[in-house]
């Protein structure tokens, strides 16, 4: 299956709220549905419309699409979190429809986020994920370290999230990417970064390339 990755715009605002509100929805079904009337469409709608209004060099938000589907979108970022101060970027998320989770599509996308971040001397990088996403096991076994647990609080609800470093070398997550893309037999196998000589100035940001162009992203949620 082949999917379309490419930076996110002002004209996607509208699919990525609803896959944003119905991924929660699916994915964290053990959040009170306080926190979920308050992370509502019109809540999401609103993030969304002011992140894609103000782009920023060292933020990226790819969207994956099948078709004329949103099927997944995923985004990274500068760090500026002082629980996890060696970490320079952050993978603050990835998100599917619920029936293209556990498809190749996701290593494409953290094979895109891993270069962005490198070239933009924002590695080692990180991420944080609650501590009851059934899904968060698999950061560890592509190479994260748990790091960090913490309470997040969310329409003032505390909920338990854990954070996780990412190894001095992104090399360690290719053995784990090509191999999920060799099972889902995706045709092609990826090669992991190499580490820019000095960070790339703004002005060098190719906005039409995935792995260079960047947007604004939103909070931890």
């Amino acid at each position: 299956m082949t999917f379309d990755i490419r930076s996110a715009t002002i004209d996607d605002v509208a699919a990525i709220t609803r896959l944003h509100v119905d991924s929660w929805r699916d994915t964290y079904t053990f959040m009170p549905d306080s926190v979920h009337v308050n992370r509502s469409y019109a809540y999401r709608y609103e993030e969304w419309l002011e992140i894609l209004s103000n782009p920023d060099p060292d933020h990226l938000i790819l969207t994956a699409w099948d078709g004329k589907v949103l099927v997944g979108f995923s985004n990274c970022r500068r760090c500026d979190d002082p629980d996890l101060p060696a970490a320079k970027g952050e993978m603050h998320a990835i998100y599917f429809r619920k029936d293209y989770r556990g498809k190749a599509i996701g290593f494409m996308l953290f094979d895109r986020m891993i270069k962005f971040l490198v070239k933009r001397d924002l590695w080692p990088t990180c991420l944080w994920a609650f501590k009851d996403n059934q899904f968060r096991h698999t950061y560890k076994a592509i190479g994260f370290t748990e790091a960090m647990h913490r309470d997040r609080v969310i329409a003032g609800v505390a909920i338990p999230e854990v954070g996780y470093l990412a190894p001095e070398s992104p090399e360690i997550f290719y053995t784990a990417i090509n191999r999920r893309l060799r099972e889902e037999d995706a045709g092609q196998q990826v090669t992991p970064p190499a580490r820019p000589a000095a960070p790339l100035p703004a002005a060098a940001v190719d906005q039409t390339d995935p792995e260079m162009s960047a947007q604004s992203l939103p909070g931890r949620d």
